[in-house]
């Protein structure tokens, strides 16, 4: 429920939301100037800095900050309350407002350490790509919004050749490096719509929207060069099979596209290995 309307939140103009808190800060001045200054109300002061500061980031936060100490002070001064000193309320405005500095540096820091913990929870902790599970949310997103705007996708699924002889032979650690340069040999040719993922192991998949067959060809095989390209210039005794399936309207489930792409890839595999198989999926003859 609360991830629901934080998303809900996060999704809204940044417009509304400044007036929100704005309202916010209105809110709670009337409430606090209404009951007097024999209650407090400072501590509900932080709803619209926390909401602010949140949502809408620092600076933002920072003006309510200031806001909002402001409307504290201006409703001590309409209550009638009487201090022993004129200085004392200005004292006390300087110290809530220090108080919701605080809460605005807190909020965006464990802002910032939940997003960061977010992403790395979406990607390979090795190569940075996305990680198998992410890679399947997306996938589904991508092949569900093709099959409404009736476009093509293709579904590239890659594994190395003789991996585990480098790693038997020369360390984990040149594996690593290995792995570490296929992607970002991905990754230089990946448009900003296209996705790449390491699903584990040496096995890598990488979804292409709006590509055809001709297009997938010219990816793949482009990608295929680079990656042998690296290989050799490394002196690592490693190819590259590769299993490409594109995928016209309607489109299959995400784990009947990845399976289909990995069992062209494990063709690739019986037959010679170091190549790439492209082969379009027949939806009705799979159903038939």
């Amino acid at each position: 429920m609360l991830r629901k309307a934080d998303e809900f939140l996060s999704a809204q103009s940044p417009f509304w939301l400044a007036a929100f808190s704005l309202l916010l800060v209105a809110m709670v001045g009337e409430i606090d100037h209404l009951t007097g200054y024999e209650l407090s109300f400072s501590i509900f002061y932080l709803i619209p800095v926390g909401f602010a500061s949140w949502y809408l980031g620092a600076r933002f936060g920072l003006a309510i900050c200031i806001i909002s100490a402001a409307t504290w002070l201006g409703v001590d001064y309409t209550s009638g309350h009487q201090y022993s000193n004129p200085a004392i309320p200005f004292w006390n405005t300087g110290v809530r407002l220090g108080l919701f500095v605080i809460i605005v540096v807190l909020s965006e820091r464990l802002r910032r350490a939940l997003e960061l913990q977010e992403s790395l929870a979406q990607l390979d902790g090795l190569t940075g790509l996305m990680n198998a599970r992410t890679f399947r949310e997306r996938c589904s997103y991508l092949l569900g919004l093709a099959s409404r705007n009736k476009r093509p996708l293709a579904l590239g699924y890659i594994d190395l050749d003789g991996f585990k002889g480098i790693n038997d032979k020369l360390g984990h650690s040149v594996g690593d490096q290995v792995l570490k340069a296929v992607a970002t040999a991905l990754g230089k040719r990946l448009r900003r719509s296209d996705v790449g993922a390491r699903l584990g192991g040496d096995e890598f998949s990488i979804l292409l929207p709006d590509t055809d067959l001709n297009g997938a060809q010219k990816f793949f095989t482009g990608l295929h060069t680079s990656l042998l390209e690296v290989a050799s210039l490394n002196h690592w005794p490693v190819g590259f099979s590769i299993g490409v399936a594109v995928f016209g309207a309607p489109q299959p489930s995400t784990d009947e596209a990845i399976q289909y792409a990995d069992a062209l890839m494990y063709r690739v595999k019986k037959s010679g290995k170091n190549t790439i198989l492209f082969e379009e999926y027949d939806a009705a003859s799979r159903s038939a």
